[in-house]
């Protein structure tokens, strides 16, 4: 909770320091935007989703990986011997909207997303940029425990508000508020979740070393915390490559779809319960 309430401050006090300082630079061009752009390097923080779009008519295509434990010893290489896969297709209806359709290995699961930009920082001298998101998972293997109907069980659902901003060329933050709902019998038959809604704030940061790496980092406290789950912890970089965006990080998550990463982690970063991971982007243009 301390660390919670540092970031917040940190947050709001950037926005007061937009008041003092950004605004008086905007004062003799009241009327025009000045939009900030590249926030982030790519459209994910580590796990979470990040402020950026994917441009009109392009297609991102993101293949991630996480890895076994780094405490399982050296016959299983520290983790590497075992992981999850997903692949996931990002594509840009406008430089606002994005559509999007991933599976993961992970308990088999389908899942189909839609991301919005409200607001550009800058725009009217706006402090952040505010975008939406929202996605559907299908657990394909959870009819296995089910009773009743497919429609009824396989589904559940995540909805988020985006909040960034770029403090500054080499730093920025941002806040997402996330609601989870399942759709499943109670308990979950993965793990123990009882409660069907579930509420989390993700807080992510990165922060610019040179022209092609960056260092990031992401927290996502849930504030109604189901026993023996754990708040999703991750640190990484991007390196950028060309068309490609690599990035490398440790996490205690496995899962890499919003509603497992956000409410189903279980390793704990003292016990070495941490995964080696990595997402590797690369954008297909079709204009």
């Amino acid at each position: 909770m301390k660390r919670l309430l540092v970031f917040l401050g940190c947050f709001f006090l950037s926005f007061s320091s937009f008041s003092q300082d950004d605004l008086l630079s905007f004062l003799d061009n009241e009327n025009e935007d000045n939009l900030t752009f590249a926030t982030f390097k790519s459209t994910k923080i580590i796990n979470l989703q990040s402020i950026e779009q994917t441009n009109k008519k392009e297609l991102n295509f993101v293949i991630s990986h996480r890895f076994g434990t780094v405490n399982s010893g050296i016959e299983n290489l520290y983790g590497l011997d075992n992981g999850s896969m997903r692949m996931s297709f990002d594509y840009g209806l406008s430089d606002n909207v994005t559509v999007g359709l991933a599976r993961s290995s992970s308990q088999k699961v389908i899942d189909v997303s839609v991301k919005g930009r409200v607001i550009t920082q800058g725009r009217k001298n706006f402090p952040f940029t505010v975008a939406v998101y929202s996605a559907i998972y299908y657990d394909t293997l959870s009819s296995v425990w089910a009773s009743e109907s497919l429609l009824k069980n396989d589904f559940s659902f995540v909805n988020q508000i985006i909040i960034a901003r770029k403090i500054n060329s080499n730093l920025s933050l941002q806040l997402s508020p996330s609601f989870t709902h399942y759709h499943f019998p109670s308990p979950y038959p993965w793990q123990n979740v009882v409660n069907k809604r579930m509420y989390a704030l993700g807080i992510g940061g990165r922060y610019k070393v040179n022209r092609s790496v960056s260092v990031n980092s992401e927290w996502i406290p849930i504030l109604d915390k189901e026993e023996g789950t754990v708040n999703s912890f991750s640190v990484g970089c991007d390196i950028e490559t060309g068309g490609h965006v690599f990035q490398l990080f440790l996490t205690n998550s496995t899962k890499m779809y919003e509603r497992g990463f956000i409410n189903e982690t279980l390793g704990e970063w003292g016990d070495g319960g941490v995964h080696f991971g990595f997402n590797i982007s690369r954008v297909f243009n079709f204009n």
